[in-house]
């Protein structure tokens, strides 16, 4: 079956055993836990109470943002291998038991102190360089100056004043100075919005000076240092070299800590796992001696569930009660769905629109030759489907994919199956006709629309039946009919007409399809009336559904884009040819290639994202919309990180 079956498991063991079944419970990954402390069961409140753990929480939470911090600043610094020697690598494997004890936490800890302590020495090095590069900034400016600007204070005969006006003011201001009492003024320097200048006068004129000065708003300058100007820029400059080996040292010093990457990956790994496990403990009912904790777990997986316990408590140190759910629990049940190797990948496209609920079926199986075949219809190029074809093949072969990543490019490699055969159908390669074609989509453009029309009319058909026997199962006996069976004879009566009309001119078959659509039309009228209390208004309702007729119209008009799709991929492909044939034959060869190849490239991108998104959305409006609600929830099992590493089963 495509769900998988589960029970509801009740674990019962002592206090002292609880960390040892809760790693065992981790380890399985299948069991998802119930908060018993939500019940209303108040015979068991009353015997068993909540633990809150939150001083263990607390401590694995501060270890756990300790590590992630770490690991996140060195993987800054520290130079990372690019995405084919991670796809070539892959994730490490190890059990629960060999991670666990890969990790020292004392290590771990003193570790992280180690990078905390460069990164504080780096902060500070930095704002020391800030600083002494703004030092360097103002001493560069006032480096002409061959004198100290504190020794004008000491002058007795004549008054110096150094400082900046605005740059705008700058004629103004030495036009006003040369209409003055004698002076002498020396420009410093000028920059945008700053011009710097050394007044001197005689001690007399001082205040006639002063009041020109302070006109244009003269800021006086305020020199800090003993030295000149030069000379406190060498120390400088000679300070921030200093300052610069510093950082280098510390950043060589983060750089020896790449061998470390793995040891703080396994400890973010194995901390995560023990704050899950305080949060499961959150989840049980506890007595002065005893624990309670109650989950869903797979059928299937309740023998490796008794051996994990076994291997880690000891067979005789805990109790297992597994039940059958009941259909009032069927709302809360998780779900895993479960398909063979081929339909397992299509699992994605019902996973990304909603998963079923328990009572529920999985439509992917359903679904799943539908979406092969319109993919390969939309697309439908050979060279494009061999592309697909040795890519993921090659993929797969040759690089250690995620699990998530490998699923993805099965499904795309069971596609290029579909995208060749339809490439041969319509005789395409990158653009070319082949010699051989069934159909072409130049010549045969109305057949492939018909083909496309009757292709949507098989699957509006199909999940019409699908529906029909689900409600049926459901013991909806009324809406199976009404809402599925009558339907697919209505349909069915239509087509059988519409192929007496164009294809055989048969009496036979046109009353055949006259009964057909006549008999489910009264049908649907007399047995939405029986199954409503009030007679005329379930008679109103059957005539209202009728009116559904409209919907499977816009239903089939939508399949038109399987053609529309496979066409307009070939002509753009043609058109890409016809471009690089319009070069010089030198020119063909050379940049027509990479002309070729980038414009096929984009072509096959483009194809291949509106084949994925429009087979998706046939299959959710035109064939989910008539049978399936979806609405469940996937299983949350307790288990491990799984970020950097995959855990294993022991063996």
């Amino acid at each position: 079956m495509a769900i998988a079956k589960m029970k509801k498991v009740t674990l019962l063991a002592e206090q002292t055993d609880k960390d040892l079944l809760l790693k065992a419970v981790q380890e399985l990954q299948k069991l998802e836990l119930i908060d018993l402390t939500s019940l209303e069961e108040t015979a068991l409140l009353d015997y068993y109470t909540k633990e809150t753990p939150a001083v263990e929480r607390t401590e694995y939470e501060e270890h756990l943002k300790d590590v992630q911090y770490a690991l996140a600043y060195l993987k800054q610094h520290i130079p990372q291998p690019g995405m084919f020697a991670k796809l070539k690598k892959g994730r490490a494997e190890y059990t629960l038991e060999e991670l666990e004890a890969s990790v020292s936490v004392p290590q771990l800890e003193s570790l992280c102190q180690d990078i905390s302590e460069r990164e504080k020495q780096l902060i500070e090095l930095d704002q020391k360089r800030k600083s002494v590069i703004e030092e360097e900034s103002f001493l560069r400016k006032w480096g002409p100056l061959d004198f100290n600007p504190n020794d004008l204070a000491d002058f007795k005969v004549i008054a110096g004043f150094i400082g900046t006006i605005a740059t705008g003011n700058a004629t103004e201001f030495k036009t006003a100075l040369k209409e003055a009492v004698p002076n002498y003024v020396d420009e410093i320097f000028q920059y945008k919005d700053e011009a710097a200048y050394l007044v001197v006068t005689a001690k007399e004129n001082q205040q006639e000076i002063e009041s020109i000065l302070n006109q244009f708003q003269f800021t006086k300058f305020n020199y800090p240092y003993r030295l000149l100007p030069k000379e406190e820029l060498k120390r400088n400059l000679s300070e921030n070299k200093n300052l610069s080996e510093q950082e280098q040292k510390i950043k060589k010093e983060i750089l020896s800590f790449s061998s470390k990457i793995k040891e703080l990956e396994l400890g973010e790994e194995y901390f995560y796992n023990l704050m899950q496990r305080e949060v499961g403990k959150s989840l049980l009912l506890n007595g002065k001696s005893l624990f309670l904790l109650n989950g869903w777990l797979e059928e299937e997986q309740l023998p490796e569930l008794k051996k994990l316990l076994d291997e880690h408590m000891g067979s005789d140190q805990y109790a297992v009660i597994s039940e059958e759910i009941e259909m009032k629990e069927f709302e809360h049940v998780p779900v895993v769905l479960k398909n063979n190797k081929f339909v397992e990948p299509f699992e994605s496209v019902t996973e990304m629109y909603s998963l079923p609920k328990y009572d529920d079926i999985d439509p992917t199986p359903f679904m799943m030759p539908f979406y092969l075949v319109f993919f390969g219809m939309m697309s439908a190029d050979l060279g494009y489907g061999l592309v697909l074809l040795i890519g993921t093949y090659l993929a797969q072969k040759f690089f250690n994919l995620e699990r998530g990543m490998a699923k993805f490019l099965r499904f795309f490699h069971l596609l290029s199956y579909s995208v060749i055969i339809w490439g041969l159908i319509y005789g395409s390669f990158f653009g070319y006709e082949l010699p051989f074609q069934l159909l072409s989509t130049t010549s045969d453009v109305i057949t492939i629309l018909v083909l496309s029309v009757v292709f949507g009319f098989i699957q509006l058909v199909y999940g019409l039946v699908i529906n029909s026997g689900v409600k049926w199962r459901k013991q909806e006996r009324a809406s199976s009919y009404v809402d599925g069976m009558a339907w697919v004879g209505i349909l069915v009566g239509i087509g059988l007409l519409v192929l007496g009309m164009l294809v055989f001119d048969n009496p036979i078959l046109k009353v055949i399809s006259y009964i057909l659509i006549g008999v489910n039309v009264v049908g649907i009228i007399l047995v939405t009336m029986l199954a409503s209390k009030n007679k005329g208004l379930g008679a109103a309702l059957g005539l209202y559904n009728l009116y559904g007729v409209t919907g499977y119209i816009g239903d089939l008009v939508s399949y038109t884009r399987l053609m529309a799709l496979g066409v307009s991929g070939g002509s753009i492909a043609a058109a890409f040819n016809m471009i690089v044939d319009f070069l010089p034959p030198l020119a063909k060869f050379t940049v027509g290639i990479v002309l070729f190849i980038a414009l096929h490239a984009l072509n096959i991108f483009l194809t291949y994202l509106s084949a994925y998104v429009h087979t998706a959305r046939l299959q959710y409006v035109e064939f989910f919309g008539k049978f399936y609600e979806g609405g469940g929830h996937a299983l949350s099992p307790l288990k491990t990180f799984e970020k950097h590493i995959y855990l294993k089963k022991r063996q």
